[in-house]
């Protein structure tokens, strides 16, 4: 049974997440034709956070006094510790943070940071303490900041976009530090955390035609084995051999899905995938 090789790399690429091979010359393929996967080489660049994909970019921030800041986190990909430093730029910018007069060191209300041992995100939201406190504990205002320490201990107060929610891992929760008589407050995720949202990679193809999946043209998948900006790299050990669909072919159609079966969006369109086309 001959064998080809069939070769789609970067300048196939159309847009989306679309790749095209146009054939030398029309293919006819028959019954008993099969398609395998050999080889596939792609940059890990799928955002996390993203206005136009997940619309999670919004946080709002409410300051002791009742001020409300609405901030938008640019879009890329975010590990909790990336969101907490972005967050705390915010904070530096608007003079909403506090510096410790022993050693120089910011002081800031709201932390973003991984509970790794209980395989959980967790948000620490802290009170701003009154004048009296604020000097007991060596609270200084940093130099340009307007506002002044209350009279009694006030709550500051985070509200997440509700879709940053599954980010963060939880069900229903966007509001934290809302709690009465100030206090400091850890919330941990009551859901596993989606820090990731793309793990897994769905390969389609146009010369497969599948009744029993969403998306017809279906042949191969695998998981995301590479941190972002790492090269996915997979070769197949498994001669899958799927059916191609008989008749006359003028080009080969590659498309690239999430496991959810959503269009898989990048930003490195840089690819190498090898096919392998056996016929009778």
């Amino acid at each position: 049974m001959p064998r080809d090789i069939i070769s789609i790399n970067t300048t196939h690429y159309v847009g989306n997440n679309l790749y095209r091979l146009k054939l030398p010359k029309a293919v006819e393929f028959k019954k008993g034709d099969k398609l395998s996967l050999y080889s596939f080489s792609m940059y890990n660049s799928f955002y996390n956070i993203s206005q136009t994909q997940y619309q999670n970019t919004n946080i709002t921030f409410t300051w002791f006094d009742n001020t409300v800041y609405n901030w938008t986190i640019p879009d890329g990909y975010y590990s909790l510790s990336d969101l907490n430093l972005w967050l705390q730029q915010q904070f530096i910018i608007n003079k909403l943070y506090c510096v410790n007069s022993n050693n120089s060191q910011n002081i800031y209300f709201v932390q973003f940071q991984t509970n790794s041992v209980l395989y959980k995100a967790q948000i620490d939201v802290y009170f701003m303490p009154s004048s009296a406190n604020a000097t007991l504990y060596g609270y200084q205002k940093p130099s340009g900041a307007t506002w002044n320490f209350p009279a009694s201990n006030l709550m500051t107060k985070i509200t997440i976009n509700s879709n940053l929610k599954s980010y963060f891992g939880f069900s229903t929760q966007t509001t934290f530090g809302e709690i009465t008589p100030a206090q400091n407050m850890n919330y941990l995720s009551d859901i596993t955390p989606t820090i990731s949202p793309v793990f897994s990679i769905y390969i389609g193809c146009n010369l497969i035609v599948s009744e029993f999946n969403q998306i017809a043209n279906l042949f191969s998948q695998f998981p995301i084995s590479a941190a972002y900006g790492n090269l996915i790299k997979i070769e197949s050990t498994i001669d899958s051999q799927i059916s191609i669909k008989e008749g006359i072919y003028s080009d080969i159609i590659i498309t690239l899905w999430d496991q959810e079966n959503n269009p898989l969006q990048f930003q490195d369109n840089d690819l190498t995938l090898f096919l392998i086309i056996t016929t009778d």
